[in-house]
């Protein structure tokens, strides 16, 4: 077939034209724009040249649902540079995408995306956690599905989340691609997630009587037990700096050390620093009960500032939690929640911790300048 017969074939069932003689730059614009049915095949054609091996895939033998967790058990081969793991809605090449999750070792992120309609949507690279993977080593992945979204924990840390594009009703297969061996996949439900190793014990504050301060750098997000609670009089500090170019943090007291089922989290503490209006941050408090957040009170965040060191110290009164940070009052926050059920403290975000420690008493001494070189 001549060549300008086969190039028109291509298009014949679609708008889209070939000109042949460009004169003027409407015709140049003809000529370089695509329908939106090719410009989809053009995607497809893309995705199926840089699609890795298969190293499995099966049915799903039940459908998922909230609590359903998919665990997968296998070897990074020593030449993988990036693996996926597919949930998709059939076993067929062009099947949708519910969950792309793609580990780029060579980058150190986890790629997440879903593919709908042959076209790939937009891309979620942000994770809580460093991608704990490595090239010939065995890796262990928890894919759980809630009631809005996917959690994923590698090794036992939770990574990322990725909320729902697909219902979850129409996922029927996993797929693993890459240069990895797949060893057993179970299926399985939890009641709390993540499931951490037995080897991984949450870090205990410790309860001190004196000014010494417990120097340790603390991996961020940090879950950590409180392990008489916080009593009324006593004093927890949160010894941190905040990262050069910050979106936000928070620091949470909360009632169990589990991301799933929704903790109470009895006092929430965010600094948010990407606000529309440059230096404008803010200083949000709330708590989660009954399944959703409450009212926020709001402050302007001057307490906190792109990496500055800071101290924070929350002290429990009989009805209010009072905030200090660096010395000066940052605010009260009345009780919603019965304050002796605290057992856990969580803290996620764009910091470093350098120590966290609970006093019996409550003192201004942890914000002194000798105290904060100590700690820092």
């Amino acid at each position: 077939m001549p060549e300008a017969q086969r190039k028109n074939r291509k298009y014949s069932s679609c708008c889209c034209k070939r000109v042949s003689n460009v004169s003027n730059a409407s015709d140049v614009y003809q000529q370089n724009t695509q329908c939106q049915q090719c410009q989809d095949e053009n995607e497809v054609e893309d995705w199926k040249k840089t699609v890795l091996p298969t190293a499995y895939s099966e049915d799903l033998p039940r459908p998922l649902t909230p609590g359903c967790c998919v665990r997968l058990k296998g070897f990074v081969q020593p030449t993988c540079s990036r693996f996926a793991v597919n949930l998709r809605c059939g076993k067929q090449s062009d099947s949708d995408i519910a969950l792309h999750v793609n580990p780029r070792l060579s980058q150190r992120y986890v790629v997440r995306n879903s593919l709908i309609g042959h076209r790939w949507g937009v891309e979620e690279t942000t994770c809580i956690s460093k991608l704990n993977l490595a090239r010939n080593k065995p890796f262990e992945i928890d894919i759980l599905a809630t009631e809005s979204m996917f959690f994923v924990s590698i090794n036992g840390k939770h990574v990322c989340g990725f909320v729902y594009r697909v219902p979850l009703a129409k996922v029927k297969n996993i797929q693993v691609v890459g240069l990895v061996k797949i060893s057993g996949v179970e299926y399985t439900t939890l009641n709390s997630y993540p499931q951490s190793s037995p080897n991984i014990e949450p870090y205990t504050v410790p309860v001190i009587e004196d000014l010494q301060i417990p120097t340790e750098t603390l991996e961020v997000p940090l879950i950590a037990k409180l392990p008489v609670g916080l009593l009324q009089g006593w004093q927890l500090e949160v010894h941190g700096k905040v990262k050069i170019l910050p979106s936000s943090f928070f620091i949470n007291l909360q009632e169990g050390i589990q991301m799933w089922p929704h903790p109470t989290v009895h006092l929430h503490l965010n600094p948010r620093f990407n606000t529309t209006n440059v230096g404008k941050y803010m200083f949000v408090r709330n708590a989660w009960t009954n399944g959703d957040w409450g009212q926020e009170e709001r402050c302007p965040g001057v307490h906190f500032s792109p990496g500055s060191a800071f101290v924070v110290a929350i002290r429990r009164s009989n009805d209010h939690y009072a905030v200090w940070v660096d010395g000066k009052l940052a605010g009260e926050f009345k009780y919603r929640t019965d304050a002796n059920k605290v057992n856990a403290l969580y803290i996620q975000g764009d910091v470093t911790i350098k120590a966290v420690c609970i006093r019996t008493k409550a003192t201004d001494a942890c914000f002194t300048k000798k105290q904060k070189q100590i700690s820092l």
